[in-house]
């Protein structure tokens, strides 16, 4: 039994490497060498925020997610105050050497490129800060046990392993059987791969040196050497002689290869691929000005698009956020971010609810102006008496029509 089987409790028979045989990478696998990082395959995440669909999907997932705020609810389901003694400081700081904004969009990107995000708690018994840890310096493997099954999983860093009380491991995308979580950049592969080559051959095609403008023609019979020196003074020609006229010999055409830029860019074709991305991605397509998505806004879809966003996309994302901080704090509390800064009414539905509210005894006009950071009106807290429904009196006959 080899020194990973005898310190995991585990047989001989774990996960093998390609590679020669014999190497830190081989067949065989070796005592307490970790394998390299995974490799990123097709798309890197480099060129895949070259692509504006995707690099702006997101941008503006990180930005959401980060302008809520993260609250921590107790055993009994209570909301516990900021200011609390009970409030897990490290919820509102988990990294000591960047802000919650910037730790957020940090993790939110992770998941979003590499389909996972890690982080290292540092702190024993209590964690007291997180480094979030690139999951392409990671290396993430399963151990195979001897009756075939899979056990626990083992991280590397950068070729070191870390205890697994040290990680936390969320996944954008789960797959059974493998270690390693999906995202948005993974499953898009294909429409990435077409911008990029949409995006060359744009490049490609106003480049003068590898599309010709135009094409000359003559009736004559010409050796390859008269064809090549033709050419040659010919583009010599219409570099000195820009703008101005020509005058053609005997038996010479020239014709300009000129193309709308409609026709030229593809626009067609990269709009197609746009919207492709920005399905696989979960955004919307009209925050996005990718023509196919709703023509015109009102408040009251611009609230339903915000809520269906809300709950089709960025729930994953919130979920695989919350998860990872509920772990780092004491048992039974619950972190929570808030989501009502995205789903904010406009002016006219906002007064009409509030004042329903109030009719309805449910708020005071106090509790709604604290809200708001107004002061508070001496009449303030008084409700507005229940409404008499009038009922009609059983003590006195109905009159009978004749």
């Amino acid at each position: 039994m080899n020194a990973i089987g005898r310190f995991f409790g585990f047989g001989t028979d774990v996960e093998t490497r390609s590679g020669s045989v014999g190497s830190a990478g081989g067949d065989s696998p070796l005592p307490a060498v970790m394998p390299p990082p995974r490799m990123d395959l097709g798309v890197t995440w480099q060129e895949a925020l070259k692509v504006s669909a995707f690099s702006r999907s997101m941008d503006q997932t990180n930005t959401m997610m980060s302008s809520m705020q993260a609250t921590v609810l107790d055993a009994r389901k209570q909301l516990i105050p900021f200011d609390d003694r009970a409030f897990p400081s490290i919820v509102n700081k988990p990294n000591l050497d960047m802000d919650y904004e910037e730790f957020v969009q940090a993790t939110v990107n992770d998941l979003f490129l590499h389909g996972e995000y890690i982080w290292k708690r540092v702190g024993d018994p209590q964690t007291v800060n997180l480094i979030p840890i690139s999951p392409r310096e990671m290396t993430i493997v399963r151990e195979r046990l001897t009756d075939g099954t899979w056990g626990r999983v083992r991280y590397g860093h950068l070729g070191r392993e870390i205890p697994n009380s040290r990680i936390v491991h969320k996944k954008h995308t789960a797959i059974n059987g493998e270690p390693r979580g999906i995202g948005p950049r993974q499953l898009a592969q294909t429409q990435l791969r077409a911008a990029l080559t949409l995006d060359e051959f744009q490049r490609e095609w106003f480049d003068s040196a590898v599309i010709p403008s135009g094409i000359l023609t003559t009736d004559m019979h010409l050796s390859n050497v008269e064809q090549d020196e033709l050419q040659v003074r010919w583009n010599d020609f219409l570099r000195s002689h820009r703008g101005q006229a020509v005058v053609m010999a005997a038996g010479l055409s020239y014709e300009s290869i000129q193309l709308k830029p409609v026709d030229a860019q593809m626009l067609e074709v990269q709009d197609a691929i746009d919207r492709k991305i920005v399905r696989i991605c979960g955004t919307p397509a009209f925050d996005l000005l990718v023509p196919g998505g709703t023509e015109s806004r009102t408040y009251q879809n611009l609230e339903q698009s915000t809520l269906q966003y809300l709950t089709t996309t960025l729930a994953k994302y919130m979920n695989a956020f919350e998860r990872g901080l509920t772990e780092v704090i004491p048992r039974g509390n619950k972190v929570e971010l808030d989501e009502t800064g995205l789903l904010r009414m406009d002016s006219k539905t906002r007064a009409e609810v509030d004042t329903a509210n109030i009719t309805n005894g449910t708020r005071t006009i106090n509790e709604l102006r604290r809200r708001d950071g107004h002061p508070d009106l001496p009449w303030g807290d008084d409700k507005p008496a229940p409404k008499q429904i009038p009922s009609e009196r059983v003590d006195q006959p109905k009159e009978i029509e004749a």
